[in-house]
């Protein structure tokens, strides 16, 4: 009986299929609970100085982060393409920095490989950062999490702590 149970779970769809890494410019760990993520956006080089836009999905809260053993455990049968990750924007704007949003969320869907953000959305297959409207506003790259570490204690007026020989 057990394994019947299991051929019909296996014939059944697992859900959409995410994009393969190998077709993102930008990747994001939707499994990962306690990352980090860093986006700097910018607008082309023929608006400067158009101002920096930093990106930071956050890592989840205590309930989200138990939540994620059980996405980890459904994968078995239905594949995890979307999630919602708290979200805090930075902005850069001739040497000053500042928090222009915060307790806001970002919302990734992989299968489509789109970060919908609350003033637009980033294509994370080319790294298009469009508005709401869909106009193009730019393009986004991922920062390492050093350098967007690095972002947030400057901006904080912190030292980052030396790195681990």
């Amino acid at each position: 009986m057990l394994v019947a149970a299991a051929l019909l779970l296996a014939a059944c769809s697992r859900g959409p299929q995410p994009l393969p890494p190998e077709q993102l410019r930008i990747r994001l760990n939707i499994l990962c609970t306690t990352c980090d993520d860093f986006l700097a956006c910018t607008a082309p080089v023929e608006a400067s100085p158009a101002p920096t836009v930093i990106y930071r999905l956050r890592e989840k809260g205590f309930w989200a982060q138990v939540a994620t053993l059980w996405d980890y455990l459904v994968q078995l049968f239905r594949r995890k393409v979307r999630d919602e990750r708290p979200l805090t924007v930075y902005v850069e704007d001739r040497g000053q920095r500042r928090v222009s949003a915060d307790g806001v969320s970002a919302k990734i869907d992989l299968s489509a490989g789109l970060l919908a953000v609350p003033d637009g959305s980033i294509d994370l297959r080319d790294g298009a950062w469009r508005s709401e409207a869909g106009t193009l506003r730019g393009g986004c790259r991922a920062l390492p999490r050093r350098e967007g570490y690095a972002f947030v204690r400057a901006l904080l007026g912190r030292p980052l702590p030396p790195a681990a020989p």
